[in-house]
């Protein structure tokens, strides 16, 4: 429905419009106003879609009630009534203001309603293009961007007031002409822009002009600038016109864009320059932090990446209020920052600020509407003069925060020479252990287990030994745990399950025996999709059924890992593999893991077994495990048994499978072979 107003001090004039609106089917409903007061209020405020107004208002014009009601932002079309079709007349009232006009008495019913129709149109695509202009002209106002328009050729460009300030001119102090822009570019990036540019003029290169160039400041330093354009092309596809934008993109180059610290750039060059001062000024002294969150994966895996985001940002706040304006407080990325702690002269200053902020950090965040605790584990490097590169300093702190992560997290450690030795170690056994690999100095040895009712074997548990050419037989506490901190854990177990893989199928199939193999299953290979998929190549490959495999995962991978684990883990038992919890009782040992995941049996860890020769306490808790496992309808297999006693405390409580010195130590796999034959 069309609402209509109609201004006129005639009643005649109403009776008319209503008479000939009641002709036809209209959809235009009429509401009158007879004089200049109420017709300025309708106009105003009457949410009215179109006005016909008399020219003549008693003693008041009609005109002059335009002119108002224009003056007061009224924007729907008024049409102006007329009683003679003067030129002059009509005209006036167009320029005044008016959409259209009509002669008293010339216009029906149809008419009317046509130029009513054709003005609502009109004024809905003038309001449309309106709002368009207004919202470009607030966004271009609003928005950090720059704006330049240029016709190819020509030596004006259009450059917005917005472009002019980011290199800090105002609008009439720079000459809109193109060499104002390329004369400010830095020399090393000159010739890859005019590249870019006359490219894409050329339509040689993308669709889209893209180039990030640096630009000389009023100031003489230099701004980064993003800077993006599109050319406009005529029916030969000759460019005629490019325009675009340019941005300042020197603060993104430096700083984090979710915390806004620091980032890696800005801290180097800041690490760099305390350096350079360093090498001029013997008694400065300052201190690197290298900040590890604790327990951050888990609240990001549980919590989704939202919160994850929504803690760093609170963390961030809250380094920067533990450290002086003067310092660095910088992200690396994912949840490791840095702090640069310029001036540190008091001995104790680093150990101080590392002091606040574990206790800053181990108060409450309130994150997605709950509140959280992590923590932080610090790595802290003092600089001297024996440090040549800020990388040196950096890895330091970085062994440092590792070392502290393993004395228990939520501390700080200071790095000294030991520390260094013992990374010279790490990096002479990783080297060696890649050699290793490569050159067959790993071997597989099997430790057998039992069934502790008659000494039969049930299988083997494949364990992993280097014949060092110098060293000799390398003990796996020497080498394990670097293999566990780097990705060679993963070669290794692969190469384990390979080697005992094959060799449990010829046993098999030698002795008749329906022997089993068990192998460990490091946490790194949870964080990977393809875990189940080498579990599967490994057992075609040597021909051997799922179900003669037991993978043993420690409790943590569970707890570190939930969402990547579940995953692997139903993957796993799907082929049929049978999945062990090793070590049980000594991690976290949370019940539900137990029947949240697919697992066929547990390890009973050689600290309880160790108990059981006197410690009624060790008695208790492997007779509680065991009814768990009961209960769950789970295996157990009991290992680190080393004296009768353990083995008849054992015995006693119920467990039936076991491994240990009482009944064999690990074996090359001759020496298990003959083992075998042995017990056949």
């Amino acid at each position: 429905m069309v609402k209509l107003l109609l201004v006129d001090d005639a009643v005649f004039a109403r009776d008319f419009l209503l008479a000939i609106l009641a002709e036809v089917d209209s959809r235009i409903e009429l509401t009158w106003r007879s004089d200049y007061a109420t017709g300025l209020d309708g106009l105003v405020h009457g949410g009215f879609d179109v006005c016909l107004l008399d020219y003549q208002l008693a003693d008041r014009s009609g005109l002059d009630l335009l002119r108002e009601a224009k003056a007061r932002g009224v924007r729907l079309p008024i049409i102006m009534l007329t009683g003679h079709g003067s030129k002059e007349l009509d005209h006036e009232a167009m320029h005044a203001g008016a959409a259209d006009y009509l002669v008293k008495g010339d216009f029906t019913a149809q008419s009317l309603e046509r130029v009513v129709r054709y003005l609502l149109e009109r004024t809905r695509a003038d309001e449309a293009r309106r709002d368009s202009e207004e919202r470009y002209a607030l966004a271009m106002e609003g928005s950090n961007d720059g704006l330049w328009d240029w016709r190819v050729g020509e030596a004006q460009v259009h450059f917005s007031s917005r472009w002019k300030r980011i290199l800090g001119f105002e609008p009439d102090e720079l000459p809109d002409l193109i060499e104002s822009w390329w004369e400010r570019v830095h020399a090393d990036d000159r010739f890859r822009l005019r590249q870019d540019f006359d490219g894409h003029l050329r339509g040689s290169t993308t669709p889209h002009f893209e180039n990030e160039h640096r630009l000389r400041h009023q100031d003489g330093t230099w701004r980064h600038v993003l800077v993006r354009g599109k050319a406009v092309r005529d029916e030969q596809g000759q460019a005629t016109r490019m325009a675009g934008s340019l941005t300042d993109v020197t603060m993104a180059r430096s700083r984090d864009p979710l915390t806004g610290l620091a980032n890696r750039v800005l801290y180097l060059d800041r690490l760099e320059h305390a350096f350079h001062r360093a090498a001029r000024d013997p008694t400065y002294r300052f201190a690197l932090l290298f900040i590890d969150l604790d327990r951050f994966k888990n609240i990001n895996d549980s919590l989704g990446h939202d919160a994850g985001d929504e803690l760093l940002v609170a963390i961030a706040r809250r380094l920067e209020g533990c450290v002086r304006l003067v310092d660095t407080v910088a992200r690396l990325g994912g949840d490791e920052f840095v702090i640069l702690l310029d001036e540190s002269r008091e001995p104790d200053g680093a150990t101080r600020v590392a002091n606040r902020i574990i206790e800053e950090l181990g108060r409450a965040f309130l994150v997605a509407s709950r509140e959280l605790f992590t923590g932080a584990s610090i790595g802290i490097a003092l600089f001297d003069s024996h440090y040549k590169t800020p990388g040196e300093l950096l890895r330091d702190a970085d062994t440092a925060m590792y070392r502290a992560k393993a004395d228990g997290r939520g501390r700080f450690v200071i790095f000294d020479a030991a520390m260094h030795a013992r990374a010279l170690h790490v990096l002479s056994v990783e080297s060696g252990l890649r050699r290793a690999l490569e050159s067959k100095e790993l071997e597989v040895f099997y430790q057998p287990v039992i069934a502790m009712g008659s000494g039969q074997p049930l299988g083997f548990e494949a364990l992993v030994r280097w014949r060092h050419p110098e060293r000799g037989l390398v003990s796996p506490a020497d080498f394990i745990p670097v293999a566990e901190d780097s990705s060679l854990i993963v070669l290794l177990d692969l190469h384990v399950l390979r080697t005992a893989a094959a060799q449990l199928k010829a046993w098999r199939d030698e002795f008749k025996l329906d022997l089993h193999i068990s192998v460990n299953a490091s946490r790194r290979h949870f964080s990977r999709n393809e875990y189940a998929s080498d579990v599967q190549q490994a057992l075609d490959g040597a021909g051997l059924q799922a179900s003669a495999l037991r993978l043993e995962v420690t409790e943590s991978v569970t707890m570190d890992l939930p969402s990547l684990a579940r995953a692997q883990l139903q993957q796993l038992h799907a082929l049929g593999v049978q999945l062990y919890v090793d070590d049980f009782g000594v991690g976290y040992s949370s019940l539900s893991m137990l029947h949240t995941y697919p697992f066929s049996g547990l390890k009973l860890d050689r600290s309880f077994v160790a108990g059981l020769d006197g410690a009624s306490a060790s008695t208790e808790i492997v007779r509680a495990i065991l009814a768990i496992a009961q209960a769950l309808r789970l295996d157990v297999v009991a290992e680190g048994v080393e004296t009768l006693g353990q083995h008849e405390a054992l015995m006693a409580l119920g467990c039936t499978r076991a491994q240990g010195f009482r009944y064999a130590r690990p074996m090359p796999a001759a020496d298990a072979a003959q083992w075998l034959a042995s017990k056949r």
